[in-house]
């Protein structure tokens, strides 16, 4: 058995087992793919329900192309780390630990963000300011030795190991036709990124409220006026992302510039910071010590308002777990 099978398998057992912006805002994220328009075709559905090869568009193919990639532990140097090894779907595409060690057990340095609505970000990293394209961030994670993570030695390698398999032909075929199915540097990236753009979160209780369809609790009601007015969260927090996208610094213990996480689904993506030192939603808060001072009830609703952030369909969709090991087309 491949070694990337295997840990697909493995991924498939753990999968089992646990089976901004104030109400005037309308902005939305950049216009992907729909998960809806894709539905049974992009799951490698049958008419009939039953699982297996069936007919993609170009754009379709390559979003499978990119989703198989993103669960195959052939990207890494061992075989044993795969891009879903620190970016689970139940955590958000976050992994739910302060850093993550790579294939060579060398201690993770950064805190592992969310993937949600990622395609909507202008910059990609915590720290760096000069990555700005999902097809440029590949190469951190795969070939980066600042620390290692998936260690992979060079393109040679991983193309050898795509190349290799009939799947992975047939998806580069019908994903890339004016190419003539290439699979080099510059198509895997671009497969890996067509998959990450469909990665949207927009229903999440809080969206409801703001679309007059479901109501915040009383504690979150209360928590949301604080947000958006004297704590002044929304300063950084603000538009269909829940962040600036800039960097600030947050206090003198962090004197860094961090770019401003996101807070969509963000009950569900501890422990926080760019160094993951904070276990908890109220250690996060008091992180923060340019903000206005706030009372523990204070704290309380705003953890409230922020736990209504989180999106049930995302961290569920089908259409963006573990594929099936049948080929779809």
């Amino acid at each position: 058995m491949r070694p990337a099978v295997a840990v697909l398998r493995l991924l498939a057992g753990v999968c089992l087992f646990f089976a901004v912006c104030g109400p005037s805002c309308t902005a939305a994220p950049a216009q992907t793919p729909s998960v809806t328009a894709l539905d049974a075709r992009a799951l490698g559905a049958s008419a009939s329900g039953a699982f297996g090869p069936v007919a993609l568009s170009e754009q379709e193919a390559r979003i499978q192309l990119g989703r198989r990639l993103f669960y195959d532990a052939d990207l890494s140097g061992d075989g044993s780390m795969a891009c879903a090894s620190c970016h689970e779907q139940r955590h958000a595409f976050a992994d739910g630990m302060a850093t993550h060690a790579g294939i060579t057990d060398e201690a993770g340095v950064r805190n592992v963000p969310s993937l949600g609505n990622v395609g909507a970000f202008k910059t990609l990293t915590w720290l760096d300011q000069h990555i700005t394209t999902l097809e440029q961030q590949v190469a951190t994670p795969v070939f980066g030795h600042g620390p290692v993570e998936m260690g992979m030695p060079g393109w040679a390698t991983l193309l050898h190991r795509v190349s290799g398999e009939a799947c992975y032909q047939k998806l580069f075929a019908a994903a890339f036709k004016k190419d003539n199915g290439r699979i080099d540097a510059r198509t895997v990236p671009q497969a890996l990124a067509a998959f990450e753009r469909i990665l949207i979160s927009r229903n999440s209780l809080w969206d409801q409220a703001q679309k007059k369809q479901a109501l915040l609790p009383g504690p979150a009601q209360h928590g949301a006026i604080l947000f958006f007015g004297p704590a002044q969260c929304a300063a950084c927090h603000s538009g269909f992302l829940l962040s600036d996208q800039s960097f600030h610094k947050i206090n003198t213990d962090h004197p860094a510039r961090i770019r401003t996480p996101s807070l969509r689904n963000v009950g569900v993506t501890a422990p926080y910071l760019h160094d993951g030192s904070a276990p908890t939603l109220r250690a996060a808060l008091q992180a923060h010590s340019h903000s206005p001072a706030l009372s523990a009830q204070d704290e309380q609703a705003l953890e409230a308002f922020l736990q209504t952030l989180t999106d049930p369909d995302f961290l569920h969709n089908p259409a963006f777990a573990l594929p099936p090991e049948t080929c779809p087309i």
